[in-house]
């Protein structure tokens, strides 16, 4: 019997205990993906007290020393398992599929996937057609799955594998995809495939494909416009036919017509040209003199309230955007009313590090007085992160992942001071301080002058963002030509610029990188070479320390030397 009227809902207190994480990487793998190189596995209520993780990159061989920079990026992030699909983010649905028990649909949900992929179109969950099962060895080159594993260096044969592992992957993925643009499109939970790395330097992060008007322009809305207004013309009825010019059989007397219209000439002008509604249909006849009478019925107010509501509001929406890529607009609006929610936090990845670095060149020639002018480069780039985190109710997965991107150069990105030839275009600081919006429309020249459609929308931009100058001016001997054909000279620069470029996903994510710059331009370009050394506290129960024993017990030599006789009384 309680003494209280209260039910106790706090864990008992357990000793907590500390366990080692270290780990020793060696792997390879090419530029211009997201490569996963090391993960660990944290168990309920586990928390690391410290961590420690070193990078060492090496670049292979190339014929000449690079002239663009090549940038090496380490992330580590913790993916709970709360952001996982399958829990619908409810700590209910997750401790219900802990304890295996049934979930809200009245079944259970797994704690753990396995044996599931994605083939491209749909995700198959099957068991290996070997013998022995799944086998890193031999059976599953299919779907990247061999790409995933090898890259990691994971091995293992049997009929069921867990696929936490490269769910927590696509889970970053699609986090950061998420972060950086709603353009870019997520990756099923299950795909196997390296993903595409973010290109990094490009000077153009300030452009976007779209923005919002509405909340730059700050509508004001009006009282008083809820009345009919009479609308007025100098048209009249004439009959119920409509007129139109060029149908034979209709009188010029029929339908809407000017008023005392005798002919055809008399009707307003046709234009085929003018598009209906729906944007599609087109011609229409060019009305004038129709207008609506405003003052007949109600009057048009807007007062000072209505102006400090539609600055509140803008302001509202400038936070209300903090929050893109959350899903659901429910949690957006509780955030936005001031309302914590405890769990969102747990329902995405988590940054613990982040670290980046420039490859060094190293450029060695040769020593034989034949080939003194013969050489080779690699490049070499040390990386160094720590990551903490508390004790994670939710268990989850710490993925560390490295992106190795070579610099975008944009030799011929625009240069406006050339182009202006009219002092009225350059900024003006009353003319830009009074404009409503502060937006330029970047025109398809901006990032490639050479252009087929020059004058075509490229994107958006802050007004005067062409005076932020960021350019890259590669000439002489390796000025690029004017239809990119191969040039010896060029070869010490790593372009990765496509033709007519347009802002979609090639703009943020690093597609189609060649190799030529490479001596080998069939193995992995990269070596990559990991130490990580991790302190977890948590729960976890250890037994002592085992020592090698003969036959004989060290316990029952003892025990026969004990007296384990006892007084008996009279």
């Amino acid at each position: 019997m309680r003494v209280t009227e209260m039910i106790p809902n706090a864990p008992i207190t357990v000793q907590k205990s500390m366990r080692k994480a270290r780990g020793r990487v060696l792997t390879s793998g090419d530029a211009g993906k997201i490569l996963p190189v090391k993960y660990e596995w944290l168990h309920r209520e586990d928390g690391v007290q410290s961590g420690k993780i070193r990078f060492n990159v090496e670049m292979m061989e190339t014929s000449e020393m690079l002239m663009n920079g090549v940038g090496v990026t380490c992330y580590a992030h913790f993916v709970p398992m709360l952001a996982f699909d399958r829990f619908n983010g409810s700590m209910n649905e997750l401790n219900a599929s802990y304890k295996k028990e049934n979930g809200v649909a009245g079944s259970v949900v797994p704690f753990f996937e396995k044996n599931k992929f994605y083939n491209g179109t749909a995700v198959v969950q099957s068991q290996s057609g070997a013998v022995s099962g799944w086998d890193t060895r031999t059976d599953i080159s299919q779907y990247g799955m061999l790409d995933f594993y090898r890259t990691m260096g994971l091995h293992f044969e049997g009929s069921d594998v867990n696929t936490t592992v490269v769910e927590a992957y696509n889970a970053i993925v699609n986090h950061r995809r998420k972060a950086r643009s709603k353009s870019l499109p997520l990756r099923n939970a299950f795909d196997h495939s390296l993903a595409e790395a973010f290109w990094i330097n490009n000077g153009m992060q300030n452009i976007v494909p779209d923005f919002d008007q509405a909340l730059i322009d700050g509508e004001v809305s009006l009282q008083g416009l809820t009345f009919k207004a009479p609308v007025y013309s100098q048209m009249i009825n004439r009959g119920q036919a409509s007129y139109r010019l060029g149908i034979t059989g209709e009188s010029s007397n029929d339908g809407f017509s000017p008023a005392g219209a005798t002919s055809a000439q008399d009707l307003p002008p046709y234009d085929a040209n003018i598009y209906y509604p729906d944007g599609v249909q087109q011609g229409a006849y060019a009305w004038d003199n129709v207008w609506a009478e405003l003052t007949s019925g109600g009057n048009a107010t807007m007062s000072l309230a209505d102006i400090d509501q539609a600055r509140k509001t803008a302001s509202f929406a400038k936070l209300r955007q903090m929050y893109d890529g959350i899903d659901d607009e429910y949690l957006i609006d509780l955030l936005m009313s001031g309302i914590r929610v405890p769990e969102e936090a747990m329902k995405q990845p988590i940054l613990l590090g982040k670290s980046q670095q420039m490859i060094g060149f190293n450029q060695r020639y040769a020593t034989d007085a034949a080939n003194l002018d013969e050489s080779a480069t690699n490049g070499y780039a040390t990386l160094d992160m720590s990551i903490r985190t508390p004790a994670m109710n939710t268990g989850g997965v710490i993925m560390i992942t490295a992106e190795i991107v070579p610099e975008q150069l944009w030799e011929r990105k625009k240069d406006y001071f050339l182009y202006t030839t009219d002092s009225d275009t350059l900024p003006s600081y009353l003319r830009d301080f009074l404009d409503p919006e502060k937006v330029s429309v970047v025109k398809n020249d901006h990032a490639d002058v050479n252009h087929a459609t020059p004058d075509g929308t490229f994107g958006y931009a802050p007004l005067n963002h062409e005076w932020q100058r960021d350019l890259v001016s590669v000439g002489g001997k390796y000025y690029r030509p004017e239809n990119d054909a191969f040039d010896e000279d060029r070869a010490k620069i790593w372009s990765a610029e496509a033709t007519n470029p347009t802002l979609n996903e090639d703009f943020y994510l690093c597609t189609g990188l060649h190799k030529k710059v490479f001596s080998d331009q069939t193995a992995d370009s990269f070596e990559i070479t990991a130490m990580t050394d991790i302190n977890i506290v948590g729960n976890t129960v250890f037994g002592a320390g085992l020592q090698e024993s003969d036959a004989t017990s060290d316990y029952d030599a003892i025990t026969a030397d004990v007296d384990s006789t006892r007084i008996v009384k009279s």
